[in-house]
C-alpha cells in the first residue's frame, strides 16, 4: 500500500552509452584513443559521464564535441582508481548525441596484461529525492603483449635473454601487422558490399563498368554486386527493367512493338516500306517509369539523361525507343 502511495519523482531513464577503443592489442609504449558516445533518451537537466582509467594506461589528451557545454573533465582518484568526470550542466533533449575521447599511452609492463576501461553515464535528475538516478554502462578491454609476438619464431635463446629483442621486434611488427591485417582481410575488398568507396570505380573495371560518381553510393554498390547477372543479361528486356530498377528504386513498363496483326494474303507485298502488320514500327519499344516528382526543371533534366544512358548502354544496338516519365506524388 505504501508502494501505491509512493509520489517520490521517478529519474528520468538513463541516456545510452557506447565505449569503445580504435586498436583492442597494444604494446607498451603504443597509444590508444577511447571513444564515448552518449545518446539521450529522456529529457534531464543533464548527465554526468564516469570513465575508469585502469592502471597500466597513462591519459593524455581529451575531446569533446561542440554540443558538449564547453566545460573541462576531472580526473578524480577514488583509492586506487582514477576516473575521468564530464559534467554536462544543461538541459537535454532525446535524439542528442554527444560524443567524448580520451587518449592514452600503454605504460611498460614485464607481463602480458588486460587493462578494462568502464563507462557510466547518468542523468542528472532536477528532483532531490532519494531514489539515485538512472545510470548505463559498457566496458572495453585492451590485450597488451609484454614483447613481440614474432619472438616465437626465434630460438629460445634470445627470449631467455633480457627483453631488448621482444621490444626490438615490436617495431617490425608494428610496420608490417596492418599489411599483414589486410592480406588476411584481402576478400572483403573484392566484395562490392564492403569494399571501401574508393575500390568501386577499379572493381567496375572488371565488367567493363563506368560507374557514375553522381550516383549514392548504397546504389553504386547494388548495381556492381548485380552487374555480372546482368552482364548475362545485356539486351534484354528483363535485364534492362532490373538495371532501372536500381538506379529509379521503381520497376519500369517495357512495350516492345511486335507484328501481333500481321497477315499474309494475295494482295500482301513485301518492300522497303512495308510494316510489319497494321501500325507497327519495326524494332521498337517504350520504356514507362513512374517516378517521384523531381525538386526543379535541371534535377528533371538530369534524372531524364541519366535513365537515357542506361537505356542506350543495354539495348540492342539496332532498336529505337521511347522513354516516358510519369510523375506520381
Amino acid at each position: 500500500m505504501d508502494q501505491l502511495n509512493d509520489t517520490t519523482p521517478v529519474p528520468p531513464p538513463a541516456p545510452a552509452i557506447a565505449h569503445v577503443v580504435d586498436f583492442y592489442r597494444r604494446y607498451p609504449g603504443e597509444t590508444v584513443t577511447l571513444f564515448t558516445r552518449v545518446d539521450v533518451q529522456a529529457a534531464s537537466a543533464g548527465f554526468t559521464l564516469r570513465i575508469a582509467i585502469p592502471d597500466g594506461l597513462i591519459p593524455g589528451a581529451t575531446l569533446a564535441s561542440p554540443t558538449h557545454d564547453g566545460s573541462l573533465p576531472q580526473l578524480v582518484f577514488v583509492e586506487d582508481a582514477r576516473y575521468l568526470i564530464w559534467k554536462l550542466n544543461q538541459d537535454v533533449r532525446p535524439g542528442e548525441r554527444y560524443e567524448y575521447q580520451l587518449e592514452a599511452t600503454i605504460a611498460p609492463t614485464e607481463h602480458d596484461r588486460s587493462l578494462s576501461s568502464r563507462a557510466v553515464v547518468a542523468a542528472t535528475t532536477r528532483s532531490d529525492g532519494d531514489r539515485p538516478p538512472a545510470f548505463e554502462a559498457d566496458t572495453v578491454t585492451i590485450a597488451v603483449s609484454a614483447k613481440g609476438c614474432y619472438l616465437k619464431y626465434l630460438p629460445a635463446l634470445y627470449t631467455e635473454q633480457d627483453d631488448l629483442m621482444g621490444r626490438f621486434l615490436m617495431l617490425f611488427e608494428s610496420f608490417w601487422e596492418p599489411i599483414e591485417d589486410r592480406i588476411d582481410n584481402i576478400h572483403y575488398y573484392f566484395d562490392p558490399r564492403l569494399a571501401p568507396n574508393d575500390l568501386l570505380p577499379w572493381l567496375a573495371t572488371w565488367v567493363d563498368l563506368v560507374l557514375d560518381e553522381q550516383w549514392p553510393e548504397e546504389k553504386r554498390r547494388r548495381l556492381l554486386s548485380a552487374m555480372v547477372p546482368l552482364y548475362r543479361q545485356r539486351g534484354t528486356r528483363h535485364g534492362l527493367q532490373k538495371y532501372l530498377e536500381i538506379y529509379t528504386g521503381q520497376l519500369a513498363h517495357i512495350a516492345e512493338h511486335r507484328a501481333h496483326n500481321f497477315m499474309l494474303g494475295k494482295i500482301t507485298r513485301l518492300g522497303p516500306s512495308a510494316a510489319l502488320g497494321k501500325h507497327n514500327v519495326s524494332y521498337t519499344f517504350d520504356v514507362i517509369l513512374k517516378l517521384p516528382p523531381a525538386e526543379n526543371e535541371d534535377k528533371r533534366k538530369e534524372r531524364r539523361r541519366k535513365i537515357e544512358a542506361i537505356i542506350e548502354s543495354e539495348k540492342p544496338a539496332h532498336t529505337a525507343y521511347t522513354l516516358i516519365i510519369e510523375e506520381t506524388p
